[in-house]
């Protein structure tokens, strides 16, 4: 009888460490997909930036069509409802600089995601940069 106890309570205690491994690993996968999807978001907003500043459709683009880009891109959000990243939100930020001679400017953007809800989230950002003369 006291070995039987002593089996019941071992294989309960197994059992227990199982469960709570399957349980962390379940969590730690859902939080790699949740960073995977935050990244993905980051991504696509300094793409959406870069877009947004650099092909339009005029024949010529100039340096302050661009400068006035960024500038309207600066301070944007975007909101995601297709597959794979909704339930994310991007927050768009872009800087610009000349060079000393005023011949070349410098674009910063900045993209930072945010995926998930309160139970389990992710922060990434992105950082993207060009020139024109």
């Amino acid at each position: 009888m006291p070995l039987a106890i002593f089996i019941i309570v071992v294989m309960g205690g197994l059992a227990l460490a199982i469960s709570r491994n399957v349980a962390q690993t379940t969590n730690s996968a859902v939080q790699s997909i949740v960073s995977i999807q935050a990244f993905y978001a980051a991504d696509t907003g300094a793409q959406w930036g870069m877009n947004r500043m650099f092909y339009d459709t005029s024949a010529t683009l100039t340096r302050a069509q661009v400068d006035a880009g960024c500038n309207a891109v600066h301070g944007q959000s975007l909101s995601f409802s297709t597959s794979g990243l909704n339930n994310c939100q991007t927050q768009l930020s872009c800087s610009v600089s000349t060079d000393p001679s005023n011949t070349t400017s410098y674009y910063v953007i900045s993209s930072a995601a945010q995926c998930g809800d309160a139970a389990i989230s992710s922060q990434r950002s992105v950082e993207v940069s060009a020139f024109m003369r």
